[in-house]
């Protein structure tokens, strides 16, 4: 049974070669390179940038890790989107222990 304030466990990471992505890099430029990202890659990309997110200390920082990683949750979206709609009746991604 999962209480309300237990965090639900965290989904293994992908086991693929990270990929960097630019949260600085020009809108346009990010979404070609996230479209060219296979399934593993982009989820391992977001996990990645859920890491540079939390670590950021300068707001306009956090600000362009926001629009990649809305960039990345289109992606998954138009790749699978029953997958996608399943995932956030679940909750989404998983809350992380800190």
């Amino acid at each position: 049974m999962q209480l309300p304030w237990q965090s639900r466990p965290r989904a293994p990471r992908p086991q693929v070669e990270p990929i960097r992505l630019d949260p600085a890099a020009d809108v346009e430029v990010q979404r070609r390179l996230v479209g060219r990202l296979t399934g593993e890659q982009l989820t391992a990309a977001w996990y990645l940038s859920n890491d540079a997110l939390k670590a950021a200390r300068d707001p306009r920082r956090a600000q362009q890790l926001v629009v990649l990683r809305g960039l990345m949750l289109d992606a998954l979206e138009h790749r699978d989107p029953a997958r996608y709609n399943r995932w956030l009746r679940a909750g989404g991604p998983p809350v992380e222990a800190r």
